[in-house]
């Protein structure tokens, strides 16, 4: 059964930005753009291409918007462009992964993007980052829409175009992943 979301005021506002409307358009990124910067952050781990791969999220929506369906939210259209773009630029730049530490001044994560937490937690959360950064592409933006961006299972099989059994899969392999990095780091009180 084909769900269709025209009541969903975004879904409204695309259909106006198909159309030429320049104000719903600014209207669209103005209301999403942190989520779209956080679920690229969260998908590469690094604050260096954020600006430039949301601009390209968001040039997409203005050029693909006369193909959006109402048979999805927005929100799910808009983070299928997101991830797919993220995966596109990991791909093209097979990139490095570099601890908070390492980062110069500009490329760190502004103060209104992350919530300041002590020393040790933030040791800990860097840990937790790379090893998830180290799963899979399928797995990790799974388990990144699931545990960061609470998305339903069902949404995420929208957003990644592929099925519930899958999504289920996939964070359970990402999850039994996760448990074999970070068991023994627990262990040796790393973490």
């Amino acid at each position: 059964m084909e769900h269709s979301y025209t009541t969903d005021p975004d879904s409204q506002m695309i259909t106006a930005v198909a159309d030429g409307d320049e104000r719903a358009y600014e209207q669209l990124v103005k209301k999403y753009q942190h989520a779209v910067f956080n679920t690229i952050y969260r998908c590469l781990g690094n604050y260096e291409d954020i600006e430039d791969i949301a601009q390209e999220v968001f040039i997409k929506v203005w050029h693909k918007a006369k193909s959006f369906r109402k048979n999805s939210k927005f929100s799910t259209w808009l983070y299928r462009i997101t991830v797919n773009q993220c995966l596109n630029y990991r791909s093209k730049h097979k990139q490095k992964l570099v601890s908070l530490d390492e980062m110069t001044e500009k490329e760190r994560i502004p103060d209104s993007l992350i919530v300041e937490v002590d020393h040790e937690q933030r040791n800990k959360a860097e840990i937790v980052r790379k090893s998830v950064n180290k799963l899979p592409d399928r797995q990790r933006i799974a388990l990144i829409l699931s545990q960061f961006e609470d998305k339903s299972y069902k949404e995420i099989a929208e957003i990644m175009g592929v099925s519930l059994s899958a999504v289920e899969s996939l964070i359970f392999r990402a999850r039994e992943n996760l448990k074999k990095t970070l068991i023994p780091l627990r262990n040796d009180g790393k973490i």
